[in-house]
């Protein structure tokens, strides 16, 4: 039977739609799909990635910088955590000049790790808000620097409404990634705490969550201990263990607090919380180490990893904006460093089973 023009387009009406429901199904399906994918699986974190405004491209850094995102590509992570500082971030002269030189040393940042095939998930610092302190001609500009870093680094907008790509979360294969803005404004300045919307929000998604094995959070900024630095204005959360956000942290039942600032190593644990400080300034005599954290989802269990390697730099002072001393021109990694590749300096494994957590492998700075 030669089939009429009425059963074409019927024919053609019932595909479209059969695809659109398909479609329609896929975010559904996806999620699905992601919870039966191999609990296997790694991330890394390395926060202060560069702390300076550093220029796409810089013949005299591409070489060091291309060699430590090999590195991390080799780690084969599904995503990558930076807790603030990528920049330099002393645009003061006004809006105009936050979003001219964010776009500058923003994309060129994201140019870099897109390069390396990394998806990153990242964290605002006190840099990418005009650098601390913040007097009131500075702080009048804290929404502009905020606006740009959202604009350009567009993170997930699931945050609290005061703060959206600014502070986020993502549910990943049975883990929950929260990252927080370490910064509010009270008064007539910017303080280093959690408050308000940001942190009943951060309540309320530990509380929805709180069905998955492993929860990592990560902001700029310490809490408590005391903290080895180096080239660092050593910016802690104000009140420490007796702040809200602290408590929250231990009553939602969270793992890890990642966090930067220090530029140096110290790793803490207190009420079943690792408090891991870590990342390198970039570009400075002082700072003469890079390291990166390896976190593991093996069967059940999170495993970590912190990883160093020696740097050396040289040169004169790079020029950035507002900024006496610059990073230094030249950065490379030594050759010997080259062969042997990151070593290890510390390890340790998260179990949890019946609500109850057992820490094994503990070698290094997690002893």
């Amino acid at each position: 039977m030669k089939p009429t023009r009425r059963s074409i387009v019927f024919a053609a009406l019932s595909l479209l739609l059969f695809s659109y429901a398909a479609f329609a199904e896929q975010p559904v399906a996806q999620e699905m799909a992601e919870d039966l994918k191999s609990d296997d699986w790694a991330f890394v974190s390395f926060p202060d990635f560069f702390n300076f405004d550093v220029p796409n491209p810089w013949p005299r850094w591409d070489p060091a910088v291309d060699w430590f995102l090999n590195q991390v590509e080799l780690e084969e992570p599904e995503f990558v955590l930076v807790a603030g500082d990528m920049v330099n971030g002393h645009r003061w002269d006004g809006r105009t000049t936050i979003e001219q030189m964010s776009s500058l040393y923003y994309e060129g940042w994201k140019r870099r790790l897109a390069k390396h095939g990394l998806k990153y998930y990242v964290a605002i610092g006190d840099h990418e808000l005009g650098d601390d302190p913040w007097p009131k001609e500075k702080f009048q500009l804290v929404p502009y620097f905020e606006q740009a870093f959202a604009d350009h680094f567009d993170m997930p907008q699931n945050g609290p409404f005061a703060k959206k790509g600014l502070a986020y979360y993502v549910k990943h294969k049975g883990a929950l990634f929260i990252t927080l803005e370490t910064f509010e404004s009270k008064g007539d300045s910017l303080h280093a705490t959690v408050t308000g919307e940001q942190l009943n929000w951060l309540i309320d998604v530990l509380a929805k969550y709180s069905e998955v094995k492993y929860t990592i959070v990560q902001g700029h900024v310490p809490i408590f201990g005391d903290i080895k630095s180096r080239s660092s204005s050593r910016i802690m959360l104000e009140d420490g263990k007796e702040s809200a956000l602290w408590q929250a942290l231990v009553e939602g039942g969270v793992d890890l607090y990642l966090c930067g600032e220090f530029h140096d190593v110290t790793v803490l644990e207190s009420e079943g919380i690792w408090q891991i400080v870590h990342g390198s300034s970039w570009g400075r005599e002082v700072v003469d180490t890079q390291n990166y954290l390896v976190g593991r989802m093996e069967s059940g269990t999170l495993s970590l990893e912190m990883k160093q390697f020696p740097m050396r730099v040289g040169g004169d002072h790079m020029w950035n904006l507002h900024k006496q001393r610059g990073p230094r021109e030249i950065v490379t990694i030594p050759e010997s460093a080259k062969r042997i590749g990151p070593q290890t300096i510390g390890t340790l494994t998260i179990e949890k089973n019946g609500g109850k957590k057992r820490y094994t492998n503990r070698t290094g700075i997690f002893e």
